[in-house]
């Protein structure tokens, strides 16, 4: 063998499947015959150390032969979990995963080999216990000469590498699949914001540092007129000249990096239109931050502050006249109280209600009554002065504010030119129309201080205005205070009267003139009041009418004056026709036909001897239905006859259409009878005429004799009055029959 070849096979990379003992003794004796010169102590010593190196390596070392395992050392058997030396004559396949594998392995390895060349392959292999063990192998033949001399493999056990590669080869895909994915998400996001950018109603376009237009979106369009092409590359042309300071402000604030939110600017569109915006300015900046040019944001608010601002008007302000309302007269009164008082002058609050409004509403409807307060509010403000202050209140109420005064005497020329000026024809729709006007005037400050007393004094005022004709004026006094204080208790107690059982009735005889007995009599109420005593009708009857509470107290009458005849009858006294006083108000507003019916039927009264006192004012309204009333109330039996006849509006037409019994001669004409000749020449007229009507007659207040002897000369037919008897209590009123029935038997 030659040295070169002695070398080859004992290089450290291909001897160490040897088992270094197998291997000495017939290589010492061969190179002993062939090469005496060689000093085989020392090569011995050199194998040994070789032996020593590969059985400590770090790789794993396998010689195999015909394909099978000649040796190994300790890291091969550690790699594939083989107890060191059993590997020994094992067959290759043993380290794969599958037949298959080990016949791929052949096809790849064989031909390699045989070429001399290093295979160098990185491959899952299999342990003993059957878990897999990533290996990276090197394998070249012992002998290129001959192959069949056997293989040396070098194995690394590189499942941590492998591991830590697949690691970061699932990582490196998971970041380009996130990539992939923020990419497209990235792009998603710009097609929906450049849609919405398309499709927002709001302008939105870009500009460069240059004020250069960058982007035009349709809304900017829209709103300015400019197409895209012609916007893009250009300057702005939306903001009006007189408002390029303002604009300017907000365009430094943006260059200094601030955000502009919503801020209100005028700009104009192409046409030189100005509109109302909210404009949103932002910086835009690239990805080093450094400014680059600025997205505008706007939107037209025009439409939002015309309403906005018709709103306020109409929070302030009446809708019909434009006038203001309460709450702008409160502060303008406010305002003119502090001028007053920096001035040392005066101030009028005047209050002025139209008379007579609602006939308009009702006849002509409220098309033309809205004419009619417009045309009003237009004279009114003609009356004034343009610092003077007027307002609607509602209705047909209105108020104004007089400032500047340096005295009372200067009001009542302003309050004649208003009377004047709205008694001037209307002219609406062809109908000419005219009214007149009550005013009520309170003064600053001598009536109060403040707007709520003004305004309640002056109200007051008006309404005495209203009591003296209408079409006239007052001035507040404290006596009006007095009456609305009196009147605000009275009503008050009124709505408890009932419950607390208050009311009371007395009774007044009526005597019939020719015979001088008792006939019936006159139900009269009165309220005991708690704090005040008996208190009169003509101190509450008015109030009750004005708050409605007269319709209950009015049923509670003909409820208890029914019961009163009732309990007379049982007690054995004579049957009197009992008269009740029927109120228009309760007339009108309830079923005066169902209250008397049920009087009747819980009372068990015969009807006969119930008589309703009607005023004129009840037949002259809504006269058919009133007819209508009247009808069924005489088919139950009642007795009718009219209260206060000769005051009102008599007339001889409804004389004839109602089925009336009786005319009440009202006690104004009686009071003069025997001392005023005119007085005395009604009263033969009136029952005259009742006679010529077969009506009978009865005069009330008689208190003397010589009224009395006058009416009977006249013919009436009966009377009543102090000079027979005062209204008087149920009991009292029973002591009265009973004295009289003595009397007449006596006589």
């Amino acid at each position: 063998m030659e040295v070169r070849d002695a070398r080859k096979v004992f290089d450290p990379v291909h001897t160490d499947t040897f088992k270094w003992s197998y291997l000495l003794a017939p290589m010492t004796d061969s190179y002993a015959t062939c090469m005496p010169e060689l000093n085989l102590p020392s090569m011995q010593q050199t194998l040994l150390e070789y032996q020593a190196i590969l059985e400590n390596a770090s790789v794993g070392i396998l010689f195999t032969r015909d394909r099978k395992v000649l040796h190994c050392n300790p890291k091969f058997s550690e790699i594939f979990g083989w107890p060191h030396g059993e590997l020994v004559g094992q067959p290759g396949f043993v380290f794969y995963l599958s037949p298959e594998n080990y016949a791929e392995m052949g096809r790849i390895a064989t031909p390699i080999l045989a070429s001399a060349e290093l295979l160098d392959v990185e491959i899952p292999m299999c342990r003993k216990d059957g878990s897999i063990v990533f290996c990276h192998m090197r394998a070249r033949a012992i002998n290129p000469n001959n192959t069949a001399e056997g293989t040396i493999w070098i194995a690394e056990d590189i499942s941590d590498k492998k591991t830590a590669q697949q690691a970061l080869a699932e990582a490196h895909q998971e970041l380009e699949l996130r990539v992939q994915e923020r990419t497209s998400e990235l792009v998603k996001a710009r097609q929906q914001l450049e849609v919405v950018i398309q499709s927002a109603p709001l302008s939105i376009y870009t500009r460069g540092l240059d004020s250069l237009t960058m982007s035009w979106n349709p809304a900017a369009e829209r709103m300015f007129g400019w197409t895209k092409e012609e916007a893009i590359g250009e300057p702005l042309r939306t903001i009006p000249k007189d408002h390029e300071s303002a604009f300017n402000k907000l365009h430094q604030r943006a260059v200094s990096g601030e955000s502009i939110i919503q801020q209100d600017v005028v700009l104009q569109k192409r046409d030189g239109m100005l509109i109302d915006t909210s404009v949103t300015i932002a910086p835009l900046k690239d990805s080093e931050g450094i400014l680059y040019g600025f997205v505008n944001i706007i939107a037209d608010i025009t439409e939002r502050n015309a309403a906005k601002q018709k709103i306020e008007f109409l929070a302030y302000h009446d809708p019909l006249t434009g006038l203001p309302n309460r709450l702008l007269l409160q502060d303008r009164m406010q305002q003119a109280i502090a001028q007053a008082d920096r001035q040392q002058k005066g101030l009028a609050l005047m209050f002025l209600d139209l008379d007579n409004f609602k006939k308009i509403n009702d006849s002509l409807g409220h098309a033309t009554g809205d004419s009619f307060l417009k045309e009003v509010a237009t004279r009114l403000k003609k009356c004034v002065r343009d610092t003077d202050t007027i307002s609607r209140q509602g209705g047909d109420e209105f108020v104004i504010i007089l400032g500047d005064l340096s005295g009372n005497d200067v009001t009542p020329p302003i309050m004649s030119k208003i009377m004047e000026r709205l008694q001037d024809p209307f002219h609406t729709e062809g109908i000419e129309l005219s009214t007149s006007v009550s005013i009520g005037v309170a003064l600053y400050p001598d009536d109060g201080s403040d707007f709520e007393t003004l305004s309640k004094k002056a109200d007051m005022a008006m309404f005495r205005a209203k009591e003296a004709g209408r079409n006239t004026y007052r001035f507040f006094d404290e006596e009006m205070n007095t009456a609305a204080t009196e009147h605000l208790v009275v009503r008050n107690g009124l709505r408890r009267a009932l419950d607390r059982g208050e009311f009371m009735l007395h009774y007044q005889p009526q005597i019939d003139l020719a015979s001088g007995t008792v006939i019936g009599a006159e139900a009269l109420i009165r309220w005991n009041h708690p704090e005040f005593g008996l208190v009169p009708p003509g101190r509450f009857i008015p109030i009750a009418e004005d708050s409605g509470l007269i319709v209950p107290i009015g049923e509670w009458v003909i409820h208890e004056a029914c019961r009163q005849a009732m309990e007379w009858k049982k007690a054995g006294l004579p049957e009197l026709v009992l008269a009740v006083n029927l109120s228009a108000v309760q007339f009108k507003r309830s079923n005066v036909e169902h209250t008397v019916i049920q009087a009747l039927s819980q009372s068990g009264l015969n009807p006969h001897f119930l008589e309703l006192e009607l005023t004129e004012s009840i037949l002259i309204q809504n006269v058919e239905q009133v007819l209508a009333t009247v009808k069924r109330l005489k088919l139950l039996g009642l007795k009718i006859s009219i209260d206060d006849f000769g005051t009102g509006y008599s007339s001889l037409s409804y004389l004839k259409r109602f089925d009336i019994d009786k005319l009440k001669i009202d006690q104004s004409f009686v009071r003069d009878l025997a001392t005023d000749p005119d007085d005395g020449a009604i009263v033969r007229a009136i029952i005259q005429m009742a006679r010529s009507l077969n009506l009978k007659t009865i005069a009330e207040g008689v208190e003397t004799p010589a009224m009395l002897q006058q009416l009977s000369t006249f013919g009436c037919d009966e009377a009543q009055g102090y000079h027979f008897a005062r209204p008087m209590p149920a009991a009292e009123f029973v002591r009265y029959l009973s004295g009289k029935d003595s009397k007449q038997s006596k006589g």
